[in-house]
Order: structure tokens, then sequence, then C-alpha cells
């Protein structure tokens, strides 16, 4: 996957609700940015990124999605790393939060595959129902002769967060099979990945 195609989060698509992101995922990324770099680099971070909030979110608010891409920006030229790299870091690390925020979802599953099978039929179902005006991505799996692909189409350009996301759940799970790229659209909207080996 060509990392140059990182571009696409410069990008707007959707109503008002779909641009937006639920404040825990924001939450999320801060508390990421003070484990990679501790709470100095989390600050200044935040404020290369001049946000509208200061980086002051609250769990249950809704933000702008671009202003996520705007301090993942800003850690990109602080740290050195790569964006699309701390995209997929930021994913793994949201995996682990969830299986702490959410122990009782996650905690039905006993693979990697059950889980992420049902992602779109009851996970997000289930998100719905503990935030009412979130916006889930879409989800589905399908199982191609031992091969699982996974199709993510979402308002917001987050592919490689959700990347990150599949890698988090193989990753707690001891799935050691390979997580392949398949495609990824221009505007990192839709993606579809692979769980080969």
């Amino acid at each position: 996957m060509d990392r140059q195609r990182a571009r696409f989060l410069h990008k707007t698509s959707g109503d008002e609700q779909e641009r937006n992101v639920k404040g825990i995922i924001f939450s999320e990324l801060i508390g990421f940015l003070e484990l990679a770099g501790g709470p100095l680099f989390a600050e200044k971070v935040l404020a290369e990124a001049e946000l509208e909030h200061g980086g002051a979110y609250t769990r249950i608010g809704q933000y702008p999605w671009q202003e996520a891409v705007r301090v993942v920006k800003a850690a990109s030229r602080e740290s050195g790393h790569d964006f699309a790299d701390l995209c997929n870091q930021f994913g793994m690390y949201l995996f682990e939060r969830f299986r702490v925020l959410y122990m009782e979802i996650v905690g039905r599953y006993a693979t990697a595959e059950a889980l992420l099978a049902h992602v779109g039929e009851h996970i997000h179902e289930e998100v719905r129902i503990l935030y009412p005006d979130s916006s889930p991505p879409q989800v589905l799996t399908h199982n191609e002769g031992g091969i699982l692909r996974i199709e993510y189409a979402s308002h917001r350009p987050f592919a490689h967060i959700a990347h990150g996301l599949v890698a988090g759940a193989m990753k707690h799970f001891g799935d050691e099979r390979k997580l392949e790229w398949i495609n990824m659209s221009d505007d990192g909207t839709k993606a579809e990945f692979a769980l080969t080996g």
C-alpha cells in the first residue's frame, strides 16, 4: 500500500454528523500521544495542531474528524514518524482501549475472526445503543477458501486506523495470520484487507 495515498485525509464528504467523530476517539488519541511520547510531547502536538478546542474534548461530544487528522499530522512532524504508520499504531492502541472500555462486548468472542465477523452486525449496533448519535463505519467480512476478507467503508477517511484496529484484534487473540492490504480508495474512506496464511 503506497503511503503517499494518506493525502486522502485532506478531503471532506457527507453531512455534519458524518464529518464528526465521537469525543472518546479524541480523548483516546491524546492518551495515545501521551503513551507514545509523554505528556509534554502530547501538549506540544496539541499546541502545534492549533485546535479550536485546544485539545479539551469530552468523551460524549462530537468533533470534526479533520481535527484528529491535524493532531496526527502534528505528531508526525514532531516525531518524524510516517503519518500512515501513526494512524495504524493508533488503531492498534484503540483496540486495546476498546478491549478495556467494552470488556463485556470483546469478551464474548474467542477469536479475532469471530469478533471481526460480528462488527457490523452486532457490535456497531450496540455502539449505536450506547451512542445514539454515532455513525460507525460499515465493516463486512467473508471467508473465501480459508482467507478472511474484510471490507471497510466509512464517511470518514480512516482506512489506516481500521487496519490498525484489525491488527490489534489479531494481536489480542493471538491470530498469527498475515494481515494484507487488498485495496484502498483514493480518499481513504474504503479499503479491503485479508487475513492470509
